[in-house]
């Protein structure tokens, strides 16, 4: 139900990014979401209706009231439209294209975006829309391994799984890195899964086992309060690079010398595969969705503690190092590329 700009999540910026690459394959494809007022426009040359963010029943479902809303804003205007294939990226937009898919001739599809672990979803108030899905819908799909397997053992349902995709005509490799040692964080700088914290206590340990190396921190959020409880040497050095704008983060990627996600609770990496296309080796924690992206020959994966961070990290350095790297990179992307590698796989399930 929201959509780039306004939310600069990954998830948005899937959302388009698909949409653009159904576009380029030959689909007619139109993407609903919402706004503060209702309007239309294009993103990536792709038609975008923006609905009214509402609200429905907000007592029974508190901080989902506004998903439920748009799940049925979203019925509504596609029950008197053609639909071939209805794709959701919500829980309630996802039962609505499974009641749809009941009605009429069409196909149901939903990615869930996150981990579909039941100790969380039983806490949500659309917990019961959720298992609907689950028990209903055409296709469930998962964007890696360890977050459908929660899909398997808690709701007993196989899920069918599609990662997250990169665009290799606009992430590509730099000409030159930056000519000392660059880790780059690139996400949300305030939002604890995404341990900020934790790489900050990594590169202390890098300065002082003298390894001269910089951090730039690119994203949403505000990492005063991360920064300020920081050790000293994580602090000095630290350097702040922005928003993180789509068509600027290509440049980033291509002249830092090693991209860094440390989250925890993860469903994909997609700044892990933004930063291959560009030629950078990646560092991840050694679990769940960009734990899987991780392979020996183009990054690390790590142990959850600053010392082992920093010794992924500096590995991670030395792989940046190598004579052909941002080649293998880049070659290594190629299995992500929307157009290349993700369309036809959605267009399977799509029939």
């Amino acid at each position: 139900m929201y959509a780039w700009p306004e939310v600069r999540r990954g998830g948005e910026r899937y959302l388009h990014e698909l949409a653009s690459a159904l576009a380029d394959s030959g689909h007619r494809v139109r993407v609903l979401t919402t706004a503060p007022t209702a309007t239309r426009g294009e993103v990536l040359g792709v038609e975008v209706t923006y609905l009214r963010r509402r609200h429905l029943a907000r007592k029974r479902f508190r901080q989902q009231s506004d998903e439920v809303a748009f799940g049925l804003q979203t019925l509504v205007r596609s029950a008197a439209t053609r639909v071939d294939v209805w794709h959701a990226f919500g829980t309630a937009d996802a039962a609505s294209a499974t009641v749809l898919a009941g009605l009429k001739k069409m196909r149901a599809v939903y990615t869930d975006l996150g981990i579909p672990a039941r100790v969380s979803r039983v806490r949500r108030p659309d917990r019961r829309l959720h298992r609907f899905v689950v028990d209903h819908i055409d296709h469930y799909l998962c964007l890696s391994v360890s977050a459908g397997e929660y899909l398997r053992q808690d709701y007993g349902r196989a899920p069918e799984v599609v990662g997250g995709g990169v665009d290799l005509r606009r992430f590509a490799p730099a000409e030159h890195r930056y000519p000392t040692p660059v880790l780059l964080f690139t996400g949300s700088l305030d939002t604890p899964r995404k341990n900020l914290g934790l790489l900050l206590e990594a590169v202390a340990v890098l300065r002082r086992r003298d390894v001269p190396v910089t951090l730039w921190l690119s994203g949403p959020g505000d990492a005063t309060e991360l920064l300020a409880a920081a050790p000293p040497e994580a602090r000095d050095a630290v350097e702040l690079r922005g928003l993180g704008e789509p068509e600027l983060l290509g440049e980033l990627y291509g002249q830092a010398w090693v991209t860094v996600l440390p989250s925890v609770q993860e469903a994909f990496g997609l700044v892990l595969v933004e930063s291959l296309a560009c030629g950078t080796p990646i560092v991840a924690l050694d679990q769940g969705g960009p734990g899987e992206i991780v392979q020996t020959d183009i990054g690390v994966r790590a142990d959850a503690t600053a010392e082992g961070l920093a010794d992924a990290c500096e590995e991670a350095l030395g792989l940046a190092r190598q004579p052909g790297i941002a080649a293998v990179c880049r070659d290594h992307s190629q299995r992500y590329d929307w157009r290349s590698a993700i369309v036809p796989q959605l267009e399977a399930i799509y029939g």
